[in-house]
């Protein structure tokens, strides 16, 4: 039985890796730091806390990790508003589905708020979610589980009624330590890392699709 759905954002609903590339790219330079692709996968699903002390090093401090955090996310605003952004496959066809199925749902981004409000606004999505928590402030990301347990606080469902949606193994691995059943989009690229984690991780089902056009209610009632 689900509850409640709880939605990750960046890549999983919006199709927005390049412009979350090309922000950290940018901003990076200005800082004398070499950002590959390599490195933006590594990271994919985690805050900036988590990331930026990992790029600098020795060079890290608090001022210096806000500072760089900051102007990133600010780059990609600029970005979003300048190239737009777009669903991915069946986005919201499910968003619709679970709707009318009177299933609250909830995005539980790592992103900061003023990025998700950005988004959400931009592609007319807010009126589906009934909750809506950044873990740009908590003091871990994920694959802390905390961001889940909040958003299912937030739209007064049981843990274990939850279906959480993501795409990054660091996000399956929170919804596992939450209790909470996952639909993993788009693993294929993560699939080495994802079986790894959910192999050290158990935990509720976790159901891979390439896709959400794949997504089914026969294959939802099987997680």
């Amino acid at each position: 039985m689900i509850g409640a759905v709880l939605w990750d954002l960046d890549g999983t609903i919006v199709d927005n890796e390049a412009l979350h590339f090309q922000s950290w790219q940018q901003t990076l330079r200005h800082y004398a730091i070499d950002y590959t692709y390599a490195d933006f996968r590594r990271s994919f699903g985690r805050t900036n806390a988590d990331i930026v002390p990992e790029l600098l090093g020795e060079r890290a401090t608090p001022a210096l990790v806000a500072e760089i955090a900051q102007a990133k996310e600010a780059n990609f605003r600029t970005l979003v508003h300048s190239h737009g952004l777009t669903t991915l496959p069946s986005v919201q066809q499910w968003l619709g589905e679970f709707q009318r199925a009177g299933l609250p749902q909830a995005v539980a981004s790592s992103g900061p708020m003023a990025n998700i409000i950005a988004m959400l606004t931009g592609l007319d999505l807010g009126d589906y979610f009934q909750g809506i928590v950044s873990g740009a402030r908590l003091p871990k990301g994920k694959p802390d589980p905390t961001i889940f347990r909040l958003a299912a606080a937030a739209v007064n469902c049981a843990p274990e009624l939850c279906l959480v949606i993501e795409d990054s193994p660091a996000g399956i691995e929170a919804a596992r330590r939450a209790n909470m059943r996952s639909v993993a989009v788009g693993s294929v690229i993560h699939l080495p890392l994802l079986h790894e984690r959910l192999a050290a991780t158990p935990g509720p089902a976790c159901y891979l699709v390439e896709s959400l056009d794949r997504l089914t209610w026969e294959l939802l009632e099987t997680t």
